[in-house]
């Protein structure tokens, strides 16, 4: 027979397993990172890092009505916004848009799984990037919410 083993023994394995779970699935699927600098003097830096496993779950908060309004204009392009995150996935490394002046400096490229956003003009930097998948899960959301046609 097995010894007898405490509630809270079992209590903590349950728990731990659901954390490592958690920071797995986490990893996996990315982080949201928003970055922006102002560049006067004293200007704020705001940093953000968010799971992009947020993203989808978090559009779940926002209410269907609001939802099917914004969707609603979207419809037409969200298949092809599927297919289109779905092939970045398979594209290698490349930079789709640099535009460079006296006045600023934007960037929108794939780096890895990552779509990576980069402006830099003379009043603030700003950085985002997001995992490819996440536009994908975005649009699933965006295209369940509408009403059948």
């Amino acid at each position: 027979m097995f010894p007898a083993i405490k509630l809270s023994t079992v209590a903590l394995i349950v728990v731990t397993s659901l954390v490592g779970t958690a920071a797995i699935t986490t990893y996996e699927a990315g982080a949201v990172h928003i970055s922006v600098q102002e560049k006067h003097p004293g200007g704020d830096h705001v940093k953000l890092i968010v799971p992009a496993v947020l993203v989808p779950v978090g559009m779940h908060f926002i209410p269907q009505k609001e939802l099917q309004k914004q969707s609603k204009d979207l419809r037409q392009y969200l298949p092809v916004v599927e297919v289109a995150a779905q092939e970045l996935e398979k594209c290698p490394d490349a930079t789709f848009v640099e535009v460079i002046s006296k006045e600023e400096h934007v960037s929108i490229r794939k780096s890895g799984d990552a779509i990576v956003i980069d402006v830099d003009d003379r009043d603030e930097t700003v950085h985002v990037s997001f995992p490819v998948r996440t536009v994908e899960a975005a649009a699933h959301r965006l295209e369940a919410s509408l009403p059948p046609v």
